[in-house]
C-alpha cells in the first residue's frame, strides 16, 4: 500500500511540474482547458494512463522480488586432519650461458681482413680479424738487427778479455820464472841486486796487469764490463720479443669455444686499442642464476635436484643447485643460488627466464590450512567453518609455524572441522552456503 501511495505523490509531483513548464511556454492554458472541455478530458485521460502503467510495472516488479530465491555463495572446504605440512620455495631468474666474452684488441690499427661473421661457431684459436702487420714488420726487423749487433759487440769483448787474460797470464808466469832464476843467481853472486831488482819489478809490471782482469766482479760468471755489453744485448732481445709478441696480438683469436653473437669489425677500419670488437657465447653449458631471502637460503643446499621450467618454451628440464652464497647481495639484500642444468636440447638461450620449485618438510604432522583462509581483524585471527546444518561459524584461531602458503593451526580447531577456504570477506556468523568441496589442486 505504501508502494501505491509513494507513486501517487510522485505522479502528482510530475503533473504538476509539467503543467507549470507547460503553463510558462503557453500563458492561457490554463484558460483554454478551463473553456475546451474535450482538451481537458484529453489531458486528464493522459494522465490516467501514465499512473494505470506506472502502477502496473511496480506490481509486476513486486511479485518478481517476492518469487526470487536468494543465491547461496559457493564455497571450497578442507577437513582438518594431521598430515606433513611442506614449504615451497620458488627459484625464478635467467639463464646464463657458460661464457660470454667480450673480444677486444690490445693495440691501435687498421683491421684488413674479418674471418668471422654474426652466428658462426668459432673454437679457441681460430682467427676472428686480422690487423695490420706492416709498421710491426719493420720495426721487429729492426730489433733484431739491433740485437744481434749488440750480440757481436758481446761476443768481441768477451774474445778480447780471453785473449788479454791469456797473454797477461803467460806474460806474467814468464817473468815470474826469469825474476825464481835471478833469485838463485844472486844467492851464488853470478847477477847484481840491480839486475834482480829491474827483473822483479817487471815480474810486478805483469801481476798488476793480471790482477786488473782477475779481480773484476763477475755476473754470471763474466766480467764487469763484459756483462755490461751481454745485458744490453739481452734489452734488445727482449725488445724484439715484446714486438713478436705484439704482432702476434694483432692476428684477433677466438678465447674459447661459442658462438659470434656481437661484430663490430669491419675490413678497412681503424680502431683504437680496447676497442669491442666480438662477442662469443658460450651455451654449452646453461646456468640459472636467482635470489632467494635468508629464509629459503637457509634451506637449500648444493647438490639439490631442482626441475626448472622455462616460460618461453613451456618445457621442463633437470638442474642442480651448485652454489648457494655465503652473503647478501649489497644491492638487492638477497642470496643468490645458482642451478646448473644438466641437458639442454639447444632451445634454451642466455638470457631466458625460467622458474624452479623445492618443497621442503617443515613439519611430520600438522593441522594447517591455506593462509587465504584465514581473517585477520583487530589483531586477532579467524577461520569459518562449516558446520553440519550447512551454515557458517566463525572461530577464533592461533597460529604455528607458517610459509607463504600454509599456516599451522595450534588453537581453536580440531581434526575433523571442515574449514572454508576461500570467499571468506563475504561470510558472515549463520549464513548458508554451497559446499563445493576441496580444490582441483588439493586433491
Amino acid at each position: 500500500m505504501d508502494d501505491f501511495i509513494n507513486l501517487f505523490k510522485n505522479l502528482l509531483k510530475c503533473c504538476k511540474t509539467c503543467l507549470m513548464k507547460i503553463n510558462n511556454v503557453f500563458p492561457n492554458l490554463r484558460w483554454q482547458l478551463q473553456n475546451n472541455k474535450p482538451l481537458a478530458l484529453c489531458c486528464i485521460a493522459v494522465i490516467g494512463l501514465l499512473f494505470f502503467s506506472s502502477a502496473r510495472s511496480l506490481l509486476k516488479n513486486n511479485s518478481a522480488k517476492t518469487d526470487r530465491k536468494p543465491i547461496a555463495i559457493e564455497v571450497h572446504t578442507k577437513v582438518m586432519a594431521p598430515e606433513p605440512m611442506y614449504k615451497t620455495v620458488t627459484l625464478f631468474g635467467q639463464t646464463s650461458a657458460a661464457a660470454k666474452i667480450n673480444v677486444v684488441n690490445k693495440y691501435a690499427g687498421m683491421i684488413t681482413e674479418v674471418h668471422k661473421d654474426l652466428g658462426d661457431k668459432v673454437s679457441a684459436g681460430d682467427v676472428l680479424a686480422q690487423q695490420d702487420l706492416k709498421d710491426i714488420n719493420i720495426q721487429i726487423d729492426r730489433a733484431e738487427a739491433d740485437f744481434k749487433s749488440y750480440d757481436a759487440y758481446t761476443e768481441r769483448y768477451d774474445a778480447t778479455f780471453q785473449s788479454n787474460f791469456a797473454k797477461y797470464q803467460s806474460d806474467y808466469n814468464l817473468k815470474k820464472t826469469n825474476f825464481d832464476r835471478y833469485t838463485e843467481l844472486f844467492k851464488k853472486g853470478a847477477v847484481s841486486k840491480l839486475a834482480l831488482d829491474e827483473v822483479e819489478q817487471q815480474m810486478l809490471s805483469a801481476k798488476a796487469n793480471l790482477e786488473s782482469l782477475t779481480n773484476q766482479k763477475l755476473y754470471d760468471g763474466k766480467p764487469a764490463y763484459v756483462a755490461q755489453r751481454a745485458e744490453r744485448a739481452e734489452q734488445r732481445r727482449n725488445s724484439k720479443l715484446l714486438l713478436e709478441n705484439q704482432r702476434e696480438d694483432m692476428t684477433i683469436r677466438a678465447p674459447r669455444e661459442g658462438i659470434i653473437s656481437f661484430r663490430n669489425a669491419e675490413a678497412g677500419n681503424y680502431v683504437q686499442a680496447g676497442t669491442h670488437l666480438f662477442t662469443i657465447v658460450d651455451n654449452s653449458a646453461l646456468n640459472l642464476n636467482c635470489y632467494v631471502s635468508e629464509y629459503d637460503a637457509a634451506l637449500l643446499n648444493t647438490g639439490e635436484t631442482v626441475s626448472v621450467f622455462v616460460e618461453s618454451l613451456g618445457k621442463k628440464y633437470d638442474g642442480k643447485i651448485t652454489f648457494v652464497s655465503p652473503d647478501k647481495n649489497r644491492e638487492n639484500k638477497n642470496y643468490m643460488v645458482r642451478i646448473a642444468l644438466d641437458k639442454t636440447d639447444g632451445q634454451v638461450k642466455s638470457g631466458m627466464f625460467a622458474r624452479g620449485t623445492l618443497r621442503f618438510l617443515q613439519k611430520d604432522k600438522a593441522l594447517f590450512v591455506n593462509r587465504s583462509a584465514l581473517l585477520e581483524l583487530n589483531g586477532k585471527q579467524y577461520a569459518f567453518i562449516l558446520g553440519d546444518d550447512k551454515k557458517v561459524h566463525r572461530k577464533p584461531v592461533q597460529s604455528g609455524i607458517r610459509n607463504p602458503e600454509f599456516a599451522e593451526i595450534v588453537s581453536g580447531l580440531q581434526a575433523g572441522d571442515r574449514v572454508i577456504t576461500d570467499n571468506i570477506t563475504r561470510l558472515r556468523e549463520g549464513l548458508q552456503v554451497t559446499d563445493l568441496g576441496k580444490k582441483e589442486e588439493e586433491k
